[in-house]
Order: C-alpha cells, then sequence, then structure tokens
C-alpha cells in the first residue's frame, strides 16, 4: 500500500496542503456554517483519522476553495467517519446511510486506501472561501485535488456530512464521477417567535399539549430551569456525561470532557457558553450547554441524572423550552440541534436537512 507523509506545506499541481489551519481562516470563510470556524475546527479535529489537513485551491491574494480533511491509511471502522463503512452499507443499521445506495460495497480495502477524506470535524462539511458558490472555481478546485491525488497514490476520494445548502459543489461532485448519497438527517431551529408561548404556539396541537404537561409537572416536582454562563471548574456535570454516554454505548472520559470545557471557555469566553440546568433541593438533574457563535446556538452537549426520579422531562425542557424562551431576547435566529433523535427534534420544533455523502474510486 502506498503511504502519504504530508509535508506541513506543500504545492502540488496548484493544490496548496497544510497541517495546520491558516490565521487567515475565518477572514474568508464568509458564511459558511459556524462549525466550520477556526475555533470550531480546533476544538473537534482529533475526529480527523490521519490528522487534520486543509486542501485549499491558492489565488492572487488568498485561497480560492478549501476544504478540511485528512488522508486515511486505512479503514478505521467508525460508524460514522470512515467513508468505506459508510458508502459500503457497513453503517446502515446504525442509521447511516441507511436508505443506500452503497457505490463501494464489494470494494476491496486496497482499492480504496490510502483515501483522502474532506470532512468538517463537527458533523457538517462544506467549501469555504470566496470561490465557495462559485461552479468553476469549485470545479478547478476539485480537479486540482484529483490531480494531486493521484500523483500522491491516493486511491479514492470521499466526504462526509456534506450540507444540502451547498447545491453547486454536489453538482461539481457529481459531474466529476462521485456518487452522492444521502448519509445522515440533522435538526436545526429557526427563531420565529417572541416569547415561550409564541413558541408552544407553532408546534402541533398534540405537542402543544404536551410541551404544556410536561412544564406543569416540572414545577409540580418544584423543580427549577435556569441558565448561567459555564464556570472555570465544571465536576458536577461529568457524572451526568458519562451517563448519558454509557447509555448510547459510548465509554465516558472524565478527563476528555474536562478539557472540552477549558476549550470552549477559553477559545469562545464564558459569556458565550451557557450551561441550562434543571436542579430540585440543589440536586443537577439534567443539563444543556449552548455555544453562542453570533446569531446562533449550539447545543452541543447535554447530561441527564437517569437514577435520579425526579428528572423525568427536564431533558427536553433544558434542551428545548427554557432555550426556546432565551433566545429571541438573546437575538438568536437559529438553534442548531445537530445529528439523532430526528423525531423528538421534529417534533419540538426543528427543521430537518439530509446531508450527503460522496464517494469517487480513482481507479
Amino acid at each position: 500500500m502506498t503511504t502519504y507523509r504530508p509535508a506541513p506545506a506543500l504545492h502540488t499541481a496548484g493544490l496548496q496542503v497544510r497541517t495546520d489551519i491558516p490565521d487567515s481562516w475565518d477572514s474568508w470563510a464568509g458564511r459558511a456554517p459556524v462549525t466550520l470556524r477556526r475555533r470550531w475546527i480546533s476544538l473537534a479535529e482529533g475526529r480527523i483519522p490521519g490528522g487534520l489537513r486543509t486542501f485549499a485551491l491558492p489565488g492572487p491574494q488568498t485561497d480560492q476553495v478549501a476544504l478540511v480533511g485528512g488522508v486515511m491509511q486505512a479503514p478505521t471502522g467508525h460508524v460514522r467517519f470512515d467513508p468505506q463503512r459508510v458508502l459500503s452499507g457497513g453503517s446502515a443499521a446504525d442509521g447511516v446511510a441507511a436508505d443506500g445506495p452503497h457505490p463501494w460495497k464489494g470494494h476491496p480495502t486496497d482499492t480504496l486506501f490510502p483515501t483522502c477524506l474532506l470532512m468538517g470535524p463537527n458533523y457538517e462539511s462544506a467549501p469555504v472561501g470566496p470561490g465557495a458558490r462559485d461552479p468553476h472555481l469549485l470545479g478547478t478546485y476539485l480537479d486540482t485535488l484529483l490531480t494531486w491525488c493521484r500523483e500522491q497514490g491516493i486511491r479514492s476520494v470521499s466526504a462526509l456530512f456534506l450540507r444540502p445548502d451547498h447545491p453547486e459543489f454536489l453538482d461539481v461532485l457529481r459531474t466529476a464521477g462521485f456518487d452522492v448519497v444521502p448519509m445522515v438527517d440533522r435538526s436545526d431551529m429557526d427563531v420565529t417567535w417572541d416569547d415561550l408561548d409564541g413558541y408552544i404556539a407553532g408546534l402541533r396541537r398534540n405537542q402543544r399539549f404536551t410541551v404544556r404537561r410536561e412544564l406543569r409537572e416540572i414545577a409540580a416536582r418544584g423543580i427549577t430551569i435556569s441558565e448561567r454562563p459555564i464556570r472555570d471548574e465544571e465536576p458536577e456535570l461529568l457524572p451526568l456525561r458519562a451517563q448519558l454516554m454509557t447509555k448510547y454505548g459510548a465509554v465516558p472520559d472524565a478527563q476528555r470532557e474536562a478539557a472540552s470545557f477549558r476549550h470552549l471557555r477559553e477559545h469562545f469566553g464564558p459569556e458565550n457558553v451557557w450551561i441550562v440546568e434543571a436542579r430540585r433541593q440543589g440536586a443537577l438533574l439534567s443539563f444543556t450547554m449552548l455555544v453562542r457563535d453570533g446569531d446562533q446556538w449550539t447545543a452541543l452537549m447535554s447530561g441527564t441524572d437517569y437514577e435520579h426520579p425526579d428528572a423525568s422531562f427536564t431533558y427536553f425542557a433544558t434542551m428545548f423550552y427554557r432555550p426556546a424562551e432565551l433566545a429571541p431576547g438573546q437575538g438568536i435566529t437559529t438553534i442548531s440541534y445537530g445529528l439523532g433523535t430526528v423525531q423528538a427534534k421534529r417534533l419540538r420544533g426543528c427543521t430537518v436537512s439530509t446531508l450527503a455523502a460522496a464517494g469517487l474510486v480513482l481507479g
């Protein structure tokens, strides 16, 4: 198998490959999703197999088009981050590319790896740069990338979590011969109301009844819902995070969680990282962490004490109801809820969009 070892910065056939994120990245990222900004990428860059790279098409004054990704030497088996598993149908049972088609099914591993993977580490991917919406520049970028990959002995190119609101890039991928398939659904909530009553009024009739009943039950149990900036240390949140991760089959890692809290506080500022929490008689029952970037909140982390009998409904209160009540007064226009539990999010006012995966075997 050919082994690719990147240099810190490399020009090949017009492509620039870096092992870091340029300082100027945010200045020309434009209206790209907030999670494709520099501080968001650095928060989760460890998710990119093989180490983070930026693949850019240089221009006269600045890069014209760029995407984040990496070069994978071999499959990892990760349910969402391994393009071979996703594109061959190996993740279908987990709800990833569940309906197919699966264009890499039956392809031997050695015909696919090394692969150049284009992937934002926060579950959404899109090109950035002044040419991000220009079909001609996108086509030039992709041609340049494919030429570079062939010269490096890379055997396939893949992309995961591609946003549907960048149709120009999806069209260029299809024109170049990529198979583009539905991958996963993500949920976002557009804030169009002025207060909690307005939020509830916009829900379906049955759901309006459910939300009001849940809020009455919370009040009857003496549970308070409040919000605060993130503190210097958050040891009280870690056990609830551990319970959540264990519930969904992940391995808790308190040190990693604490490091993430510190990164968020240092890079976003405590005024932009809010903890919405539910308590009864001082005991923490549930929390949701909201990270502000511009006029968007991202519901980044949550946790619930599933062993506490009074924790019923508190997840929904901290995740949806209290943020919906607070958002108009904070100038928030969108709350991003990411992947998973799509039906629950849809019932509580989210719109759902489908992210795509794409793959091309170079041969």
